[in-house]
């Protein structure tokens, strides 16, 4: 075998295991929350980070139909993490944030990551740890250039 192939063989090894370990993030939250899914969980924080968005931004996010956006949406109003109120400048568009409970919730998630992120660069030098978010951010645009269609 190849330098080449056992690179992509190891890199392959080596997300897999890192993506189990950043999956417990999103499982140690779902736990605590103990009635949302890591989807619903992926919306809070995507709302979190925006503060308000509307329906058409939200199955944009989740890459569903405005239909099943809606439907996810008010799954989560009936839970008290998300409320709807209409835009004081226009009336007629609907805008989704969230409540204290999903504030609170977003506030647990970015807790979890922020630990994570520790843990990762924790025994790195500053150089290093700059190197690998200089690589992490040129892997993200190369897979976002060849995403297939």
């Amino acid at each position: 075998m190849d330098e080449g192939t056992n690179n992509v063989n190891r890199l392959g090894q080596s997300l897999e295991k890192l993506f189990l370990k950043m999956q417990e993030v999103d499982n140690t939250c779902v736990e605590l929350t103990k009635d949302i899914s890591k989807q619903d969980l992926s919306l809070i924080g995507n709302i979190g980070i925006k503060g308000e968005v509307i329906m058409r931004e939200i199955a944009e996010f989740l890459e569903t139909p405005l239909s099943t956006a809606t439907w996810i949406v008010d799954k989560l109003v009936a839970k008290r993490y998300l409320k709807r109120y209409n835009s004081i400048e226009d009336r007629r568009i609907v805008k989704v944030g969230l409540t204290n409970k999903g504030q609170k919730t977003y506030e647990l998630f970015q807790r979890q990551k922020m630990l994570m992120g520790e843990r990762i660069l924790k025994d790195l030098s500053l150089k290093d740890q700059s190197n690998l978010i200089s690589l992490l951010e040129k892997i993200t645009q190369n897979l976002n250039a060849h995403t297939p269609a």
